[in-house]
């Protein structure tokens, strides 16, 4: 992800996100931030921490779902020496670690439910205890959360507390994913090209017209961090001026028609009328019949063919100004 120290936001979406993220940064609230993964939910955290009277402090990050239950307690609280078999010192937690600063917890659904017990103490009442001690520490810690669950069905499932959501969600911040912030694309496909390219000696100036067609066209299922993933990919197989389509081909990066939701009868019907039988073509032109396809489904209605295809308005005006220069 971009670092919290350039934040590339363009797009109205990303920027109220953005905004939102100063205006309580000074206030003592705690903040759950919801987006799905990999669409920067953690530079938004940063940024909070940034902008806060913390700021000087450190800023420690976990992912709830990278540390089995089992090591994920002793990891946040610490433990004493002798706590378990192993422990031959004692150690320090994360939130120890933390003082003064910012803790970040993300994908805070995948929390134990004994575990998010023992945070909404540390919640309420600002202290610790090791593992394997029986005396508390306070302590002087900003909270923020994250996930990309809905815990209102988290809260249903019983898998999450409904005290603890309440606790957390003092401030709610969206972040949306990359596929609705078109704007964001470029500047965030550039900004990882200059890195990535002096990280490699390299000398590479932008993109084709070529590739900013896919980049602007993919849906993003990963955000920014395949986004991120891909340029840096690109980055080190170019060998020319300017990134070309063939190296971001190299990463299922071009959109296909598989890209493109659409209602599986109306599929059927297209491959039955529209494309000729036992005969390969390209996947652009693939793709330009099949919206003109749908164009004539829905009577040359621009906005519903847009959300049958699951892309927004811009992205099929900008196919269907290519499509016209192709005729």
């Amino acid at each position: 992800m971009q670092s919290h120290k350039e934040v590339i936001a363009r797009s109205p979406a990303f920027i109220e996100a953005v905004e939102l993220a100063k205006q309580v940064a000074e206030s003592s609230a705690n903040v759950l931030i919801v987006g799905e993964s990999g669409s920067g939910k953690e530079v938004i955290a940063q940024m909070i921490h940034e902008h806060s009277k913390r700021k000087a402090k450190a800023f420690v990050p976990l992912n709830c779902s990278a540390i089995p239950d089992n090591l994920l307690e002793s990891e946040l609280f610490g433990y004493a020496k002798g706590a378990f078999t192993g422990a031959g010192l004692a150690r320090v937690g994360l939130f120890e670690e933390a003082e003064g600063g910012t803790v970040f917890l993300d994908e805070i659904a995948d929390l134990d439910i004994n575990l998010q017990a023992k945070l909404l103490r540390v919640i309420q009442e600002r202290k610790i205890k090791r593992v394997g001690e029986n005396n508390y520490r306070p302590i002087n810690i900003r909270i923020i959360c994250a996930t990309h669950e809905n815990l209102h069905e988290s809260i249903k499932r019983k898998t999450f507390r409904e005290d603890l959501f309440f606790r957390l969600n003092v401030i709610s911040i969206e972040v949306p994913p990359l596929r609705q912030r078109q704007e964001d694309i470029l500047p965030l496909a550039q900004y990882f090209l200059r890195r990535f390219a002096t990280l490699n000696g390299k000398e590479i100036t932008g993109f084709s017209t070529g590739a900013v067609e896919i980049l602007l066209n993919y849906n993003w299922p990963g955000n920014v961090r395949e986004l991120e993933n891909l340029i840096e990919r690109a980055a080190v197989l170019c060998t020319t001026p300017q990134v070309e389509v063939e190296h971001l081909r190299l990463m299922r990066s071009s959109p296909s028609i598989s890209d493109l939701k659409v209602p599986s009868s109306n599929l059927q019907q297209f491959l039955i009328e529209k494309l000729p039988q036992k005969k390969i073509m390209p996947i652009e032109e693939i793709t330009r019949l099949y919206i003109q396809y749908a164009l004539e489904v829905n009577r040359g209605a621009k906005d519903k063919t847009a959300r049958d295809l699951g892309i927004d308005r811009k992205t099929l005006y900008r196919r269907l100004r290519s499509i016209e220069d192709r005729s």
